[in-house]
């Protein structure tokens, strides 16, 4: 008797339910075509009729090309008129090279070499530290002396023709025994001793001046008199 009663109840709710309003439902609606617009094979529009297809006036069209045409206007000269950068074949300055490391602006200083001649000989003087002993050498040009296992040879000897007792430039070539090469060579200068010695743990050289031709011996005397 319950079974009975329910299904009459159930086909009364779904009776319900399909009578009652439906569920809402999105309408499209097409909207109007734009003027002058066409449908293509796919259904869509072309795009045409968007934008007005009548040509925008009020602008000159430009030509192809725009410099045609067109001269610039130029002031005829006057050959009267004063140029204020000097004729044009007016010569240009004359530019002076500066000695090496000068600067622009700066004062140029020109120095004169001293002007020397040659001896005929050297004295020299020899130092061995070891022992302590002083050896003064004097030597003509293309001599050889010895000094412990040191051999010097003179090549020759400079001094100031305006003051021939104040300075003197020796070129020496100096060997040891046993050594092929030269352990010295160049030039020693009496005034600056340092500058190019000799470097050698035992023994010492340096220059004290030029021996002179007698004209010169004469001409030296005369003036420290």
């Amino acid at each position: 008797m319950r079974t009975l009663l329910r299904t009459p109840i159930l086909c009364a709710t779904c009776a319900a339910l399909l009578a009652g309003p439906s569920v809402a439902q999105i309408v499209v609606v097409p909207l109007e075509p734009a003027p002058g617009a066409e449908l293509t094979d796919d259904g869509l529009f072309d795009g045409t009729g968007l934008v007005p297809t009548e040509p925008v006036t009020g602008f000159a069209p430009l030509p192809d090309d725009p410099g045609a045409g067109w001269t610039p206007e130029l002031d005829p000269i006057d050959p009267d008129a004063v140029d204020p950068w000097g004729p044009i074949d007016t010569d240009p300055p004359v530019l002076e090279l500066l000695p090496p490391g000068s600067v622009v602006g700066q004062d140029v200083t020109t120095v004169e070499e001293d002007k020397v001649t040659k001896g005929t000989g050297a004295v020299l003087k020899g130092l061995d530290k070891l022992a302590g002993t002083v050896e003064e050498m004097r030597l003509a040009s293309g001599d050889t002396a010895g000094l412990g296992w040191l051999t010097i040879t003179l090549g020759e000897c400079r001094y100031p023709e305006d003051n021939p007792s104040g300075d003197a430039y020796a070129w020496l070539d100096i060997t040891e025994d046993g050594k092929p090469d030269p352990i010295f060579r160049g030039w020693m200068i009496a005034s600056s001793p340092g500058l190019n010695a000799l470097d050698h743990p035992r023994f010492d050289v340096w220059v004290l001046n030029c021996t002179l031709p007698e004209t010169a011996e004469t001409a030296d005397t005369a003036a420290a008199e």
